[in-house]
């Protein structure tokens, strides 16, 4: 009768051991997937506030230089009409360098003078 016992007692720690086992596997795989997860997001959002950076310090870098070029008075103008054709495409380039000084979209109609609005008709009675 004692036999028994002493082998159902040495099952049960065996089974509370195994249980122990892979409950710490567990825990170490769940910290090891959050890790992998949290440094995916922080490299996510480092890259995108360094991108950030490099184009704010690249856009008042470049202010200077737009300016510079424009008052030699040596740049070339482009309009290309797009496919909606009240729209244009507009590039300022320098002749020298052929460096765009500006690249923008804008109405075709912006450079032209705006025709006179004609007055509506004014109404009478008696039709004449």
């Amino acid at each position: 009768m004692f036999p028994d016992l002493t082998t159902s007692v040495g099952k049960l720690q065996t089974h509370e051991a195994r249980r122990d086992l892979y409950r710490s596997q567990q825990a170490r795989l769940d910290f090891w997937r959050a890790a992998v997860v949290s440094s995916f997001f922080i490299v996510v959002a480092g890259a995108s506030l360094f991108l950030g950076a490099v184009i704010v310090v690249g856009t008042i870098r470049g202010a200077g230089t737009a300016n510079e070029l424009t008052a030699d008075g040596r740049t070339g103008r482009i309009a290309r009409t797009l496919p909606d054709g009240t729209l244009c495409h507009f590039i300022v380039f320098d002749n020298k360098t052929a460096q765009a000084v500006e690249d923008r979209i804008g109405r075709c109609d912006e450079g032209k003078p705006k025709p006179k609005p004609v007055a509506a008709p004014a109404f009478k009675w008696g039709g004449g």
